[in-house]
Parts: C-alpha cells; sequence; structure tokens
C-alpha cells in the first residue's frame, strides 16, 4: 500500500467504489441526454452548447474510471501516477473542447482567449509528462483555477442572457441550483484527492463522494428543467418584428439587423400579406401561428385588437413568449386607443420603449 493509503482498503472500500461508479454512470448518463438533444436537431448552431457538455460530462467520467483503477487495484506509485496523469489529461482535453465551443459563438475577453491559454498550458503539460511527472502533476491544480475563473464568467452571462432580459419563469431558482451544483461537484472532486486523504483521512473522500453526488443531483434537475440552450441566444434569431391593427392597418416595424432590406424585402411583403389574410379570424385571441418561409421563420401571435409577427433564424419558446408579452403589454398601455383608433400613428411612437423593455 502506497504512503499506507493507496490502494484503498478496509471497511470504506466498498461504499466508496459504490458511490463513485454511480458517480461515473451518472456522468455518462447526462453526456448521453445531451447527445440525445444533439441528435434531434438539423442546425449546429442550435446544439453548440449541449454539444460542449457532452464532452464536459463524458471526460469527466472517463477520469472517474482512471481514478477508480489507480486508487482501489495499482500497488506502484509511480504507475498509479501515471494512470491518474491519463486521466486527468484525458478530463482537461475534454474541457478544452468544452471552451472551445462556448468561446465559438461567445466572446468573453477576446475571441478564442481561454482556449489559447488552456491549449499553451496542455502542451506545458504534456512536456513536464515525459521530463518529471512529479512536476505535471503539481501544475496540473492550475488547470482548475484557468477553468473555474472562464466558467464563473460564463455562467454570469448565462444568468444575464436568460433571466434579467427574459423573465422566463422560476429560471433564477433553476439557475441557483445550477450554481451550487458546480460549487458542490468542485469541493466534492478536491476531497477525494490523495492531499485531502493524507490531511484528512480516508472519511473525507466518503465526504466529497457524497457532496458530488449531491451536486449531481442538482445538475440533474437543472438540467432537465430548462429548455435548450438555444433559447439562451434568442436575441440573435430575431430579424424583424411586427404590429398591424385588426382592421389592416400597419402600426409598427422594428428590424434588428443592419442592412436587412434587401434582404429580406420578400419575406416582409410576405408577413405583411399573411397579417392581412389573418385579420378576417380575430374576432377573438387565437393561438400562436408559425410559418416558414425562404429558410425563415414566421410567428404570428393575435391579440384583441392587433396582431403581432416576428421574423427569425428559428423557432424559439423563447421568442414565442416574448411576442405574447410584447402585444399584451401594447394593449394594456393603449386599449382606451385601439378599442377606436382612427389612424394617428404619431400615438404609438412610445412603443419603441416597450421594444427596449422586452427585447433588449
Amino acid at each position: 500500500m502506497v504512503d499506507g493509503i493507496f490502494p484503498i482498503s478496509g471497511p470504506l472500500k466498498e461504499p466508496l467504489l459504490i458511490m463513485e461508479w454511480i458517480i461515473v454512470l451518472s456522468f455518462l448518463e447526462l453526456a448521453t441526454i445531451f447527445w440525445i438533444r444533439i441528435r434531434s436537431k438539423k442546425q449546429e448552431l442550435k446544439s453548440l452548447q449541449e454539444k460542449a457538455y457532452v464532452w464536459l460530462f463524458f471526460g469527466y467520467s472517463i477520469e472517474w474510471i482512471f481514478i477508480i483503477i489507480s486508487d482501489y487495484y495499482i500497488d506502484s506509485e509511480y504507475l498509479r501516477s501515471w494512470i491518474l496523469n491519463l486521466g486527468y489529461f484525458i478530463l482537461i482535453f475534454c474541457a478544452l473542447v468544452f471552451i472551445y465551443i462556448i468561446e465559438k459563438y461567445k466572446v468573453f475577453v477576446k475571441k478564442y482567449f481561454f482556449t489559447l491559454i488552456f491549449s499553451i498550458m496542455i502542451m506545458v503539460y504534456i512536456l513536464l509528462l515525459f521530463i518529471d511527472i512529479y512536476y505535471a502533476t503539481l501544475i496540473s491544480h492550475a488547470f482548475w483555477l484557468v477553468f473555474v475563473i472562464f466558467f464563473i464568467m460564463y455562467l454570469k452571462k448565462l444568468g444575464s442572457d436568460y433571466y434579467i432580459k427574459r423573465h422566463l419563469g422560476s429560471f433564477k431558482i433553476e439557475f441557483l441550483k445550477f450554481c451550487i451544483g458546480v460549487l458542490l461537484l468542485v469541493i466534492g472532486y478536491q476531497l477525494t484527492l490523495s492531499s485531502a486523504i493524507r490531511a484528512f483521512g480516508l472519511s473525507v473522500r466518503l465526504f466529497g463522494d457524497i457532496l458530488q453526488l449531491i451536486a449531481l443531483f442538482l445538475l440533474f434537475l437543472f438540467f432537465i428543467s430548462i429548455p435548450s440552450f438555444s433559447e439562451f441566444d434568442w436575441q440573435e434569431k430575431i430579424i424583424s418584428v411586427f404590429i398591424m391593427y385588426k382592421s389592416g392597418l400597419f402600426i409598427y416595424k422594428k428590424d434588428f439587423r443592419e442592412n436587412i432590406d434587401s434582404i429580406d424585402d420578400s419575406i416582409t411583403t410576405g408577413t405583411i400579406t399573411v397579417l392581412k389574410m389573418m385579420l378576417d379570424n380575430v374576432s377573438k385571441k387565437e393561438d400562436i401561428s408559425v410559418i416558414e418561409k425562404q429558410d425563415k421563420i414566421i410567428i404570428i401571435q393575435p391579440g384583441r385588437y392587433i396582431i403581432g409577427a416576428i421574423i427569425c433564424d428559428e423557432k424559439l419558446n423563447s421568442i414565442q413568449i416574448l411576442l405574447n408579452k410584447f402585444i399584451e403589454k401594447i394593449e394594456t398601455i393603449y386599449s382606451h386607443v385601439l378599442a377606436s383608433w382612427n389612424g394617428n400613428l404619431d400615438v404609438f411612437k412610445p412603443i419603441e420603449d416597450i421594444v427596449k423593455e422586452i427585447f433588449y
């Protein structure tokens, strides 16, 4: 037994093995869930974040397989170090892929800033593996520091993008579960390391495993309760929004992209035509309609007095919810005007403020 600790034996061996294999299988299950999400999507951009989590969860699961092999079945300290570092290399490579995929569509400091830093660190790590594995093991902790900094920035962006701007459901509570789960996972993992076991005994590893299982439960609750990550990027998908009166008069249009007139004129004309065709059927509020035209999506929402429409790149629940909210707010504020509107468009100029409130 190395240093009187490894390979692990005694009364705690079986409980630890059971919990750690549960960790392995649970992370593989999470990776599978995201893989299924990816397979069900036709557009690559919609599944980028799901793809990133597949790599991260898969890497963490594989690393734990190497940890179990080295800590429970290997007598040689040198061989154990190599097995641990091999497992850790798989994890940091998967973490690099995770960072690269996230930075592919989100810029935090500079484009691919963290990807570059992580790549340089991995090259240094590989070099040290062949020079002196002891030093490679020492600097391996630096990967956690860089990844945690990146992940904090990512979480901040994720929370502000989805909750503050969208106000959809109880996402704030769900997001808190995610943050607590990540924190417990990091703490639990650190408590299973050799340094923690040597300092506090084998029971601290049991506690670390318990924290990781709690973290897994919280992460699982979060991921099954939220929609696809594509919902987080709804603002990039919106092209234009329209408002028309029930009589067919045009009230408002807002373009969310520059230089779209020459590209989307036919789509705009088609949208207005579709809206006018629906005017005969708005005597009562109807369900939302979704039409695909020239690789674009037109989402149409009738209200009591007006019809709203959004041209976008993808059909997202976030956009549908926000369009409905937009219609309801306009009709609430302008109900006395809309009930007997005489065609004066000047009265609707403040709609621009409602657009900024809801869509920005």
